[in-house]
């Protein structure tokens, strides 16, 4: 009998294991999250036992069997999905999936899988016949297995009675200790579930330490404290439009193959065109892309209180509209970051009636918007079309055959090319839609626009589809253009030679006549100011743009997890193919290394610098 106890003990431990050295090994997550999750898996192993000594004498051997059958096919089935999930995350947005992500999309899964080109049917097929087989298994495993029964012959009813009173007392014990622990602290993935901020940057490797994070707040608060609103200020209104996933080479604007953004071409080519360049973003992923437009920071000079572009704002009596497809509230934890605004709405808010990546959320928001009423406004928009998980309308299906890339590896492929492009069409007529509500109802009589990305996208390019899962230049190469709409405009764009996504909120500022913020890092690009670099970061993949040189672009990172270092000539070798690190000069790559070291998050560095020579 404690054989068998035994033996299911640590079949049940071995997944759990199986995860954990994905979870560590993979994904850097701290080794203290291992026994403090082999804690928690084994809670429904512990709820399964107590339930099972409760039914031994109460219901006969047959038919507990088949209900214990069921209910661990159901646990089992669970866990298995959860660390499915758990890796999806991780490997898709560099984050332990939270709970509120799994019920929002839960109640969405005909939408979803629409998104995904999925058949829903299929999908539930599939799973009721693994759960069936599942069951079936452990109904024939139980009916010479079962220790509980072995016990219940042994024990008097008194006695079960006890032990499965006690298994219980623990189970709620435990389940109480879950509940109001702080484990995410140290990265267990359930407590990083159920209380997704404890650590979504530290499990992006986008982390600080606390003493760096203090330093940064009192440089934020003091220069809160001494900011002063000009008195020229011109306070037009304010529009800015993030495309989640857009990459600049897949526009028409910017001398793409094929007419992808029609709409965005015929406003460059009218008087509304302030300029239209190409930008890199901070990282591959949405959280720190969007904090860096924001926030006018790198990846590792971000803080706890920024002071945003909604924030420097709102000095000047802006009203702050927020409209945003996608679930930023769980999904980036973003929604405390824009601080104090005047009115909310994202796929969250909305996903009761509508999927929580649809741009029509947004456009129904703005046709209910009021007339204008002359006080300044900023209304950011966020869009889902070119991602891979929003919503595809049939009427933009212009290039086919197409198919949804998310599971793909492997090299470029029309289906997959042909599916972003979509993408890239429907975002460009949503943005047409949105500028008509915008115009309809007067917002753009006096108003700068701005339409930019958080991040790009991988096609195939280097085998790898999506994003947040490398440095290379087709997730980090962003398009910017900026439009104005009557009223005073400030200078047209230069054309700089490398620009950064932290300039946006700087150049936006400068369109107003307003001065930014002395902790922002970006530089208006109005101006055609050098830089000597420029930093970037997505997970452990840390590095710089070394611009000093008027003929070369150099391009370097450092690994913190493999400890490979990758060097590029982009100048004469924009696709990455050939890997400079040990042809580019040794005194150069020294400097890049100590510099990305010092620079980039204390987190990464700890990882390195125990391993690679600095000099």
């Amino acid at each position: 009998m404690l054989r068998i106890f035994f033996l299911e003990l640590l079949g049940w431990s071995t997944v759990a294991t199986a995860f954990l050295g994905v979870y560590v090994a993979h994904y850097g997550a701290p080794l203290e999250s291992v026994p403090a999750h082999l804690r928690v898996a084994l809670l429904p192993l512990l709820a399964l036992a107590a339930i099972r000594l409760a039914m031994a004498r109460i219901v006969p051997a047959k038919w507990a069997r088949m209900v214990i059958a069921a209910l661990a096919a159901w646990l089992i089935g669970g866990l298995l999905a959860y660390y499915a999930l758990v890796l999806i995350g991780l490997e898709a947005w560099g984050r332990v999936i939270s709970w509120d992500l799994i019920t929002s999309y839960a109640g969405q899964l005909p939408m979803l899988a629409d998104a995904l080109g999925l058949s829903l049917a299929a999908c539930v097929a599939g799973v009721v016949g693994a759960y069936l087989a599942i069951a079936v298994l452990l109904r024939l495993y139980l009916r010479s297995h079962d220790w509980a029964d072995m016990l219940a012959r042994r024990l008097s009813p008194a006695m079960l009675g006890c032990v499965a009173g006690a298994a219980a007392l623990v189970l709620a014990i435990e389940i109480y200790r879950i509940a109001t622990d702080a484990g995410g602290a140290i990265g267990e993935p359930v407590s990083l579930t159920l209380r997704p901020l404890e650590g979504a940057r530290d499990l992006q490797g986008h982390a600080v330490d606390a003493l760096r994070a203090r330093a940064l707040d009192a440089a934020e608060d003091h220069e809160r404290a001494r900011y002063v609103p000009a008195r020229s200020a011109r306070r037009r209104n304010v529009i800015l439009i993030v495309v989640d996933a857009l990459r600049a080479d897949h526009m028409g604007l910017f001398g793409y193959s094929r007419d992808t953004t029609p709409h965005l071409s015929a406003l460059a080519r009218s008087d509304a065109l302030v300029g239209a360049v190409e930008l890199h973003a901070t990282c591959a992923s949405s959280f720190c892309g969007l904090l860096s437009i924001a926030s006018s920071r790198f990846v590792h000079q971000f803080s706890e209180r920024p002071i945003t572009l909604q924030e420097a704002l709102k000095r000047y009596g802006y009203r702050v509209h927020l409209l945003l497809s996608g679930d930023h509230t769980t999904y980036y934890g973003l929604k405390h970051v824009y601080g104090n605004v005047d009115s909310y709405i994202d796929g969250h808010d909305g996903r009761a009636s509508s999927y929580i990546n649809d741009d029509a959320l947004l456009l129904d928001r703005l046709a209910a918007f009021p007339a204008w009423d002359g006080v300044p406004v900023m209304v950011q928009l966020h869009l889902m079309s070119a991602h891979p998980l929003g919503k595809r309308e049939a009427s933009m299906a212009k290039y086919t055959p197409a198919a949804s890339y998310l599971v793909q590896h492997g090299e470029p492929n029309e289906r997959a090319t042909n599916y972003y492009d979509n993408g890239v069409l429907q975002a460009d007529a949503t943005i047409d839609d949105a500028l008509t509500l915008l115009k309809a109802k007067g917002y753009l009589q006096d108003a700068v626009v701005a339409i930019t990305a958080d991040h790009g996208e991988a096609l195939g390019e280097h085998g790898l589809f999506q994003h947040a899962n490398s440095a290379h230049e087709e997730v980090l190469r962003v398009p910017f253009v900026l439009l104005a709409y009557g009223g005073e405009r400030g200078g047209r764009l230069s054309k700089p030679r490398f620009a950064s996504q932290v300039d946006i909120a700087p150049t936006l500022l400068r369109e107003l006549a307003m001065p930014a913020p002395a902790t922002w890092k970006g530089t208006a690009l109005q101006d055609a100011a050098p830089r000597d670099f420029i930093a970037f970061q997505e997970r452990w993949d840390i590095g710089l743009y070394d611009l000093r040189d008027e003929v070369t672009i150099w391009k370097y990172w450092l690994n913190s997890k493999t400890r490979e270092e990758f060097v590029f000539e982009l100048n004469r070798d924009p696709g990455e193919q050939f890997n400079r690190v040990s042809t580019a000069p040794s005194e150069l790559r020294r400097e890049w290394r100590r510099r990305v070291l010092s620079e980039q998050t204390v987190t990464s560095k700890r990882r390195v610098s125990q391993d690679i020579d600095l000099d």
